[in-house]
């Protein structure tokens, strides 16, 4: 059994890839190691599919291969990718750049792209895994387990087999392995856009709130990273969208033996002395009620008890007691509610893995450099983006640019 290409991974780009190759008449075939393509599509963006962005710049891609990744993306680039479902009659919804389906469903997604795999004819090797990929003069002999066939050949192979984030997914980093039997070198794999972990004092009392404000992570006394939004507080420590946003950094550096903290503004929208004056007039107005039901106009009840508790104070006591120092000590501690960060949540929490393919391996068409004839793309490259839909336009386009690779190395070949 012979082939073109050989895609492995049936995920976002595994797909793209293969229909790109398939639609370019190559001979095509995916492997995928689960029963399902495409099944990581339908958790992207609370179950809408956040599927690219509008605002496309290198900062969105945190890392130092930011230019590589932007590289890759100028060649199959956001509107390129509003084309291309459109012609599988996907249209777009956007909100404030984020661009989702109209239907707003991660199904829709998945099914257009299975429906073009159908259509294509194009096989797929369900519950298949590769064990090796050997050269074999001018082509490469795979070696697979769970197939009717133990061996394939193909004159390529993109490997998109995903990271180890999200492994319900079918993610569960099984292609690091596999490349680093090729001799090819990977950064670490670490979690990125996840949840930190704290051992910080009465944090628990906050849990279950939802509060605007600003996150910084701090390692070995400077600042790293910083975002702003809707942040949660857990009984383990902080989530939400601003801390998936710096959470790569505070991993990093506690992968490398750094302190960690983050500092929490919970009303960045407000300055201290704007702040200082609300409160004051807040207690003042309602010194019949207790602390935390005086400022519940401006906070959520459990957050002001829990800061209260930091500073030494209830917040069910009397807002009667509330002098001017007590209310600029509070003030002060919204303003730099501060996380000893200890961990982290792991890749099944994850949305996505910073860490995989070293970008030095690589090409500028996503061809190893000592391996020709193999390409890759998705997240096991070293590629980490922002939540925002830069996770699937780097799936979307370094799909589309494997492919396109893989399809000249063939006509080279001939």
């Amino acid at each position: 059994m012979s082939f073109d290409c050989v895609v492995i991974g049936g995920g976002a780009a595994g797909m793209m890839a293969a229909i790109q190759c398939k639609e370019n008449n190559m001979q095509t075939v995916i492997i995928e190691h689960t029963a399902k393509l495409g099944t990581k599509i339908l958790k992207t963006g609370n179950g809408k599919c956040n599927f690219s962005n509008t605002f496309m710049t290198k900062e969105m891609y945190q890392d130092n291969n930011a230019d590589y990744a932007v590289g890759i993306i100028n060649r199959f680039n956001v509107d390129d990718t509003i084309h291309f479902f459109e012609n599988l009659s996907v249209y777009k919804k956007e909100r404030n750049g984020y661009l989702y389906p109209r239907s707003e469903m991660a199904a829709s997604v998945a099914l257009a792209l299975t429906g073009r795999i159908q259509a294509l004819d194009i096989p797929v090797f369900f519950e298949t895994s590769v064990k090796r990929i050997d050269s074999a003069g001018s082509e490469y002999v795979l070696q697979l387990e769970g197939a009717k066939t133990n061996t394939i050949k193909t004159k390529t192979v993109i490997l998109a087999c995903g990271s180890a984030a999200s492994p319900s997914s079918g993610s569960d980093g099984s292609g690091y392995k596999l490349v680093k039997k090729l001799g090819i070198k990977v950064v670490k794999p670490l979690p990125a856009l996840t949840a930190l972990e704290s051992d910080k004092k009465n944090m628990k009392l906050a849990t279950g709130v939802r509060a605007y404000g600003n996150v910084k992570i701090m390692a070995a006394g400077r600042v790293v990273a910083e975002d702003t939004g809707e942040i949660q507080f857990t009984d383990y420590g902080i989530s939400g969208i601003p801390v998936f946003q710096v959470s790569r950094f505070a991993v990093r550096a506690m992968e490398e033996g750094q302190r960690v903290e983050a500092l929490v503004d919970v009303a960045a929208d407000i300055s201290e002395d704007e702040l200082v004056s609300m409160i004051k007039c807040a207690v003042g107005t309602r010194k019949q009620q207790s602390v935390s039901e005086s400022l519940s106009g401006i906070f959520n009840k459990k957050l002001v008890i829990m800061i209260c508790k930091d500073i030494g104070i209830e917040g069910n006591s009397s807002a009667s007691d509330m002098d001017d120092d007590i209310c600029q000590k509070l003030v002060r501690h919204m303003k730099s509610l501060r996380y000893h960060i200890t961990g982290y949540k792991g890749n099944d929490y994850a949305q996505v893995c910073q860490g995989g393919v070293n970008v030095s391996e690589l090409n500028d068409n996503l061809e190893s450099v000592n391996n020709p004839g193999i390409f890759f793309a998705g997240e096991l490259v070293d590629i980490d983006g922002r939540c925002g839909g830069y996770n699937l336009q780097w799936a979307w386009s370094s799909g589309v640019v494997a492919a396109k690779s893989a399809f000249d190395y063939c006509n080279r070949q001939e």
